[in-house]
């Protein structure tokens, strides 16, 4: 009788601590404007990520690099804030209502360093919502999936590739500069040979 009495409380006292706890549910949107860029080894590319909630309750979003390619540096700003209602540099308009929602920009700088070699590389932003504490939450967490794209045509492989990595023009340039210096010389070495000659051949002609 007694532990039947100890299991009845339990399960009331279990009932009562559930319904004093405030059930707490995040909505996260996001709008990616660009998950595509291209940039160069002196440069860098620039994501933005837009973020708003259209509930009334207020949570702490954070984000932080999930994947990235080895010595790169990769900026999130901002990587912490609050997202509410009631606060956003721009308007998004939700299909679901008739006001417009106010969106946070993030932007995400990523730089490449001098040594990428061209090609595509992939870059992974993780945003995990925070709720309030003393709350049964449905936290949410995303995955932003961003590929960069080095241009670089000046990239050499080794010093023996670099004649062939240039552009034609420069080959075609360069090595017209080079004949040109050759047959100059050989034009300059002939003439002073007959001026040579020619000089002789008066000299002899004057005292003989």
């Amino acid at each position: 009788m007694v532990l039947k009495m100890v299991k009845l409380l339990s399960i009331i006292i279990l009932f009562l601590v559930i319904l004093s706890v405030r059930v707490y549910a995040i909505s996260m949107g996001t709008l990616v404007k660009n998950d595509f860029s291209n940039t160069t080894t002196d440069n860098s590319a620039k994501f933005t990520i837009l973020f708003w909630n259209d509930e009334n309750e207020s949570y702490k979003l954070e984000l932080s690099v999930r994947e990235k390619p080895e010595d790169w540096i990769v900026i999130v700003n901002p990587d912490s804030f609050v997202l509410n209602s009631s606060l956003g540099k721009e308007l998004i308009k939700l299909p679901y209502k008739d006001n417009y929602a106010k969106a946070n920009p993030v932007d995400i700088i990523v730089k490449p360093p001098l040594s990428t070699k061209p090609g595509k590389y992939n870059i992974s932003i993780e945003a995990k919502a925070i709720p309030p504490q003393n709350n049964i939450s449905f936290s949410q967490g995303r995955i932003f999936r961003l590929v960069v794209e080095v241009i670089n045509p000046l990239y050499f492989e080794s010093s023996n590739e670099k004649t062939t990595n240039l552009p034609k023009s420069y080959q075609y340039q360069n090595q017209t500069q080079g004949n040109f210096l050759n047959k100059s010389t050989f034009s300059n070495f002939y003439l002073a040979v007959i001026f040579v000659i020619v000089i002789i051949s008066f000299l002899i002609y004057k005292y003989s």
